[in-house]
């Protein structure tokens, strides 16, 4: 025999002997797992390989409690989603009626019907090596052919931290999986942290009224859309300042709990938390739904937060909800003490210490300029009796009125006589507007406005209206 041929059959003879010994030893290594699945790859096993159709129920018991998930309703699949597992939902009996994340169940429920290892440890005599004989959770599940799947998630791999050790519940075989980190979790993981996210398809949310009130607020503060307008209504009337309000509103559309503290909770035990006499509560309107939030007691630096008909406690952190916890009504009003339009202003009485005077102003229709939509009118102004010219001098001594600005609120009501006195009539309003400042301190002077106390103004805006008064 030529040597060249003897060689290839030895070649042809050793590659028949290591094809069987690889074999012999697949098939021993797969003997090891007695849940195997045939199909499984080396870097994959097979585990459980189901869908999430099958599924009927998932019990996890952990460390930090349990939890149940079924399935939330089931409907025909369209032909766009083409499958039934496009229409169904899981949800946390233990949760029914109370916002859940869907993403977090949906991936726990995957750990139920699509369980796969990354490696195959093998028999092992001591479970309690790995974690398994007082497992980190056991996990139930039943499909709707009747059959089950039980197993226990031990600790957590040395060279991964993510991965776990897992078992059947009758088995010794022990698997490395990686599983989702809701199976190690209690319920309050699956609650939605948003306690508040509304929107407005039609447009911007449409407030219609707030009211702040708790320990925080010893009277209560409201604000009120009047005329498509949001005024400060309660504890006095003022306009509001918009850069507060816009705050305040867009505090309330979207509101993020940091945490989940507790949920469904007797109601004797919310006093714990403080919302029997709440630091802030928040009644509004938004978008024709009322709504009642409630802060109550400190976690540290974070407050409880609850919203009414949703039995959660959460905690928040101060930066959102800053504007309820930490107002007042004189942050809610405008820094004027009023600020009318003054082409709504029929007359203004001026009272300097015994002098009165009476700014009366007329005003007729603009023909040429006016429109079948919008009237314009011509203005003109006399004071007790003489001829003021409008666009200057009238002008210059209302903008000096309204423009004056609240430095620092007070709730003193001052005493004696005041030193400047103005009484505003309109076209449009039956009622009137006063202001009276009193002098109450070294270049101070105390606002009140129909008869509420607004707060403190300088002397020098008070005087240099007095002065614009004087030089008419």
């Amino acid at each position: 025999m030529k040597s060249g041929t003897k060689n290839l059959l030895i070649v042809a003879a050793c590659i028949v002997v290591l094809g069987g010994i690889t074999a012999a030893l697949v098939l021993t290594d797969n003997k090891k797992g007695d849940d195997v699945s045939p199909s499984a790859s080396a870097a994959e096993i097979g585990l459980v390989t189901k869908t999430k159709v099958d599924i009927v129920s998932m019990s996890v018991k952990n460390q930090k409690g349990s939890y149940n998930i079924v399935p939330k309703k089931q409907s025909t699949p369209s032909a766009a989603s083409g499958s039934s597992e496009d229409n169904i939902e899981f949800e946390i009996k233990e949760l029914k009626g109370i916002p859940s994340n869907k993403t977090a169940i949906d991936q726990v429920v995957q750990n139920g019907y699509s369980l796969f290892a990354t490696k195959n440890i093998g028999t092992m005599k001591n479970l309690d090596e790995f974690g398994l004989k007082n497992p980190s959770a056991q996990v139930n599940v039943t499909f709707k052919d009747g059959s089950t799947y039980n197993y226990y998630i031990g600790n957590s791999s040395p060279s991964d931290t993510t991965a776990y050790y897992m078992c059947g519940e009758k088995s010794n075989n022990v698997y490395i999986v990686s599983i989702d980190a809701g199976l190690l979790e209690n319920i309050n993981y699956f609650v939605n942290k948003d306690i508040l996210f509304v929107t407005n398809g039609a447009g911007e949310n449409d407030f219609t009224k707030i009211t702040l009130s708790g320990k925080n607020y010893p009277k209560p503060v409201t604000l009120q859309n009047q005329n498509n307008m949001m005024i400060l209504t309660s504890p006095y009337r003022a306009p509001v300042n918009e850069e507060k309000l816009e705050q305040l509103k867009t505090m309330l559309s979207n509101i993020i709990a940091e945490n989940v503290e507790a949920v469904n909770v007797p109601a004797d035990k919310l006093k714990t938390y403080g919302f029997e006499t709440p630091t802030a509560q928040v009644d509004f309107n938004l978008n024709k739904t009322d709504y009642t939030l409630k802060v109550g007691n400190k976690k540290e630096d974070n407050y409880y937060v609850m919203l009414n008909g949703v039995n959660v406690v959460y905690e928040v952190k101060p930066e959102n909800i800053n504007e309820i916890v930490s107002s007042n009504a004189f942050s809610f009003r405008n820094k004027n003490v009023l600020a009318n339009d003054i082409e709504s202003v029929k007359s203004v009485v001026v009272k300097i210490g015994n002098e009165t005077s009476t700014f009366t102003v007329n005003r007729k229709k603009d023909e040429t300029k006016s429109t079948e939509d919008n009237t314009v009118y011509i203005y003109s102004v006399d004071m007790s009796g003489k001829n003021i010219d409008y666009e200057t001098k009238y002008k210059n001594f209302y903008n000096k009125a309204t423009e004056i600005q609240l430095l620092e609120p007070t709730e003193t009501k001052p005493t004696g006589t005041p030193v400047l006195s103005l009484e505003y009539a309109y076209f449009d309003r039956n009622d009137k507007d006063t202001v009276l400042y009193y002098k109450t301190g070294d270049r101070r002077y105390t606002a009140v406005l129909n008869g509420s106390v607004c707060g403190i103004v300088t002397s020098d805006n008070v005087e240099r209206l007095i002065d614009a008064k004087k030089s008419l």
